[in-house]
């Protein structure tokens, strides 16, 4: 193959001008972003092809009569370091094999391989949500490493990273903060993934280039915007045998350099509670006792339109998307005659509007332009019912019904310059303004601006070796804000790669912790305007080894992180009172060592991870208690793909250690509790089928079926404490069918 490369740059001339080269795949379609170095003597000089797979070389005079070398590389297909050709030049780009290695964007100065970013990272692409049958992000995540997930039946799933929770983990969807939080997560359920290409993660601080929030980790997910052909349809239906009845559909057309896409869709769970007889298809129950449900009816409604321009140097995105769901929260029919109850319905509207634009000043510096409204509302209703003959009216209790609404205006300009072989950088703005509006706001509004200038670079001072300065200079509108600094660096040696940062983060409190007041039968949380910003010093150190062996990639890792938090934002019970309120907490770390393998080939995908997590515990500064709780967990998977049959088969397994924790009682005594240990294994089975127009899947989750595993606590939020903590509604059957049109 290589020499048919080779030949292709035969036609070499002592000249001083190139000509125009058309870079195309193997099935003949045009390839971006495809690098190309004119090495001369004086000056190396680089270019990229253009959304047509053209580099025109006419403009680009050289020095010398002389044939000149080139170099040519791109992520996902094989180098090549030859001639300049005289005549315009067709040229066949070869796959690399790259199964492990996949472009990455997310808070990078310029596209690169997954193994050559600075930062630790996860990719997960589409095969990987399409093999683990999951419908939102939720279920995508629940078996990575590094990451715990907590549900509640009421306020949803949250996530859990480094031993970080809450408010420290961003979310963001195209680089744009996903809005509304409750008890400071992001409900994963609520993120579905049926217009999802992929999702990256970024592990630790990325203050500097997404200021507060994003402590722990950040979570982008990248919306499908490529197109192989110039219309396609896909529609997708899902059952699970647990109640749920999912169905969407995606519409997308290209004209010249437009494209339209158009993706809507509908999520409904009937509820689940323990040994429920099993319905195939949902029908009318009886108002008795049953109504009651252990995981409550949701039902959720999202849409996203898209238009997308696309020429040379220009590409711009304008998007609107909604979601709207609904959670019912059933009440227990009231003694003595249970003719009646109070039901609880949970609102969720999410409107986003938003342009993305894109300026290429040439080859090797452009500007990318970000500006957002999002609009978040959540709302709650109480109904008192009548079980006899199915009215109902509203209660006139005041803390019965509810609006709360929070919105946001995002604008992010970022300048990027690859110019230098050994030198890159991006300046940017970044700007937002909070608005808190509502009964349980004090004043009833709030407003809380973040407005910051941003820089990064990336330094290659010798070959194999990158330093990545970094730093942030903020202002906002209520808090202090101190200059946030980061550096990462890259050690590259034949098959090893080394990481090493520290990052320094920062989060200001949130408008809801700060003014935010909740009491009613079941909730007794208040906001706190006293809080202090956090702030936290991160320190990662990893080791990786990739190889490819024929047509077999291995990579081998380990990966060490610890995290110090000054002043951490908690929800907890105000000293002798009923009442919940936000503090700071004086110290908090966490610790880790994970490790990792996987091997990839186009027949086998495999992958196993352990990790050692541990919490600090705040009270062993006084007490016979270790510095530190710990936690261990194992996570593996394997997708073998029998390719002359159109079938994958997957299996996906994690196993979630115990989580010790400690806490006094209200006799100051100190109580040790723990979270149980779980084992969770999903198995799918796919199948493509009519020259891949409809894909099956099937495949069955919870394999072991774990429902509850023992939580004993010091109590929540809300009114009852519990020994029990809910993991799953047990074992459950799926299966999909897309439809490609």
């Amino acid at each position: 193959m290589r020499l048919l490369i080779f030949i292709s740059f035969l036609f070499s001339y002592n000249t001083s001008y190139c000509q125009v080269i058309f870079f195309i795949n193997s099935d003949n379609i045009p390839v971006s972003d495809v690098y190309v170095e004119l090495m001369n003597v004086n000056s190396n000089k680089k270019l990229i092809s253009d959304i047509d797979g053209i580099v025109n070389i006419n403009n680009n005079p050289l020095d010398n009569f002389v044939k000149t070398p080139i170099k040519i590389s791109h992520i996902s297909y094989k180098g090549f370091e030859g001639f300049c050709p005289k005549s315009d030049t067709t040229f066949k780009l070869i796959k690399s094999n790259i199964l492990l290695d996949q472009v990455f964007v997310t808070a990078q100065i310029s596209a690169n391989n997954q193994s050559d970013i600075i930062q630790n990272t996860l990719l997960i692409n589409r095969e990987n949500i399409d093999s683990q049958g999951a419908v939102n992000l939720k279920d995508l995540l629940d078996k990575q490493m590094n990451m715990r997930i907590s549900n509640d039946n009421i306020l949803g799933s949250s996530i859990t990273m480094q031993g970080i929770s809450g408010q420290n983990i961003k979310v963001l969807i195209d680089g744009v903060p996903i809005v509304g939080r409750l008890n400071g997560n992001v409900d994963l359920s609520q993120i579905n993934l049926n217009n999802i290409d992929r999702v990256e993660v970024i592990e630790g601080p990325l203050s500097v280039d997404f200021g507060t929030d994003a402590l722990a980790g950040t979570i982008n997910l990248i919306t499908r915007t490529k197109l192989k052909e110039n219309f396609s349809s896909k529609y997708n239906l899902y059952y699970e045998s647990v109640g749920h009845y999912n169905s969407d559909f995606s519409v997308s057309y290209k004209f010249n350099n437009k494209t339209f896409f158009i993706d809507a869709g509908r999520n409904y769970f009937d509820g689940w509670s323990d040994n429920e007889d099993f319905s195939l298809i949902p029908s009318s129950q009886l108002a008795d006792t049953n109504r009651v449900k252990q995981w409550n009816p949701k039902e959720q409604y999202f849409g996203k339109g898209q238009y997308l321009y696309e020429d040379k140097d220009f590409t711009s995105r304008i998007y609107y998307d909604f979601f709207a769901e609904k959670i019912s929260n059933l009440g227990f029919p009231r003694m003595p005659y249970y003719e009646t109850a109070f039901d609880d319905f949970y609102y969720t509207q999410r409107n986003n509007l938003g342009l993305d634009f894109l300026y290429k000043f040439n080859d090797l510096e452009k500007v990318h332009f970000l500006s957002s409204f999002n609009n978040y509302n959540r709302i709650k209703n109480t109904y008192f019912k009548d079980l006899t003959n199915l009215e109902q009216v509203l209660t006139s209790g005041s803390s019965d019904q509810d609006t709360s609404s929070f919105k946001m205006l995002m604008n992010k300009a970022v300048f990027s310059s690859i110019r230098l072989s050994n030198f890159n950088y991006q300046i940017g703005i970044d700007s937002k303004i909070e608005y808190a509006e509502g009964v349980r706001i004090n004043d009833s509004s709030k407003k809380l601006g973040d407005h910051a200038l941003f820089v990064t670079s990336e330094w290659k001072p010798i070959a194999n070796f990158v330093l990545r300065p970094a730093f942030r200079l903020s202002y906002n509108s209520k808090f202090n804000v101190p200059l946030i600094p980061s550096l990462n660096a890259l050690l590259t040696k034949n098959n090893y790669k080394a990481r090493f940062s520290f990052a320094r983060g920062f989060r200001s409190p949130k408008l809801k912790e700060l003014f935010f007041e909740f009491v009613d039968i079941n909730h007794n949380i208040l906001g706190n305007k006293d809080l202090d910003s956090e702030t936290s010093n991160n320190y990662q150190i990893s080791f990786d080894y990739l190889k490819s062996y024929s047509i077999t990639n291995i990579k081998i890792g380990t990966k060490f992180f610890y995290n110090d938090i000054k002043n951490l934002i908690t929800l907890a019970q105000s000293p002798n009172s009923t009442d919940y309120s936000y503090f700071n907490l004086g110290v908090y770390k966490t610790i880790g060592l994970s490790s990792s393998i996987n091997l990839s080939n186009d027949l086998v995908s495999f992958n196993f991870g352990s990790s050692h997590t541990g919490r600090y515990n705040d009270l062993s500064q006084n007490e016979n208690i270790n510095d530190f709780s710990f936690s261990n967990s194992f996570r593996s998977s394997i997708i073998y793909r029998m390719k002359q049959y159109n079938i994958s088969l997957a299996a996906f397994y994690k196993f979630t250690g115990s989580l010790p924790m400690f806490y006094k009682d209200n006799d100051e005594e100190i109580i040790e509790s723990v979270i149980d240990s779980y084992n969770l294994l999903d198995l799918t089975f796919s199948k493509d089928l009519f020259l891949d127009k409809l894909k099956l899947n099937i495949g069955v989750k919870n394999l072991f079926n774990i429902k509850n595993v023992s939580s004993l606590s010091a109590g929540d939020v809300h009114s009852s404490s519990s020994n029990s903590r809910s993991i799953g509604y047990g074992r459950s059957f799926f299966t999909s069918l897309s439809f490609n049109l």
